[in-house]
């Protein structure tokens, strides 16, 4: 078993959606998403920065010419490096006016084609009412691609670009589509968690084909093979193991966000001394730098 060391000290309420960003992949980003925040972390100099946002944030993504997109509730955003916001065709767009439950994005991830892939929960986790979403490339047109979700999470491509990998949490499931051009079909169910393992949340996948999930109320990273058997463990000092990414040089760091509590009333509190806090490891294995949006 691999353990993971704390790299960054700031505790977030909710940590989630780890991106990497710079010229060599040093600097990593990730969000917390009810503390309303953008975090950063620079491998080489050990800087830090955060900015605030105005609602809850489900991911940060890096964009080609510089700036994120942010997948705030009412987002996605574009924001340009010195702050300005532009905002992008929305899930009102896509489902008209009128949401029945509040609402907000959660994990997203550009694909090879570019299009931005992005899913959604209900405050209260209502079952089958979230859904998951395509943004083209060129930030002009949203589409729903799959409705009847209850917690839309870890997504990313197989290394040949011709399988998409799909979390939705409550499933306790990790499924495959086909991927035709920009479409996805014929769904599988490929891993099936135990609920003793915790629920499998952000993922990424690494050079070698396998499948890093984060376990949610384990404190646990696992790996998936190229047969969906887990291969290897990583052991994160915090309850709550969000979501991974690879970030540094030669993308093999992997970097691990954690949370105190998923900000849902009655759900556990870790109240740990690493809670919240954002760790590292080298898992044995390099991965894809995150896949930034052209626009």
């Amino acid at each position: 078993m691999i353990k993971a060391d704390v790299w960054d000290d700031r505790k977030c309420e909710l940590g989630e959606g780890p991106a990497s960003a710079g010229k060599n992949n040093q600097r990593g980003y990730w969000v917390d998403i009810t503390g309303k925040k953008v975090l950063w972390r620079d491998l080489d100099t050990n800087k830090t920065g955060e900015y605030s946002v105005d609602e809850e944030i489900g991911f940060v993504i890096p964009r080609a010419q510089g700036g994120e997109l942010i997948g705030t509730t009412s987002g996605p955003y574009l924001r340009d490096t010195d702050g300005a916001m532009h905002a992008l065709p929305n899930r009102v767009d896509v489902d008209g006016p009128g949401e029945k439950f509040p609402i907000r994005w959660n994990d997203a991830k550009v694909s090879p084609t570019g299009d931005l892939w992005l899913g959604t929960l209900t405050a209260e986790f209502t079952p089958g009412e979230a859904a998951l979403y395509r943004l083209d490339r060129d930030g002009s047109k949203m589409e729903r691609v799959i409705s009847d979700v209850t917690l839309s999470n870890g997504l990313d491509w197989s290394n040949d670009g011709k399988t998409m990998y799909y979390i939705d949490t409550m499933k306790f499931t990790i499924d495959s589509f086909d991927v035709e051009g920009k479409n996805i079909t014929n769904r599988k169910v490929r891993y099936t968690a135990n609920p003793d393992e915790g629920f499998p949340d952000g993922m990424c996948a690494d050079n070698q084909g396998g499948l890093w999930v984060a376990f949610w109320g384990s404190g646990e990273v696992r790996r998936l093979d190229e047969n969906f058997k887990v291969s290897e463990i990583i052991s994160v000092p915090a309850m709550f193991a969000s979501s991974c990414a690879f970030i540094g040089p030669d993308l093999d760091i992997l970097m691990i966000t954690t949370a105190q509590s998923s900000g849902r009333a009655g759900d556990p509190f870790d109240d740990g001394e690493h809670a919240g806090k954002t760790f590292t490891c080298k898992p044995g294995a390099t991965g894809r730098a995150t896949a930034s949006f052209a626009v």
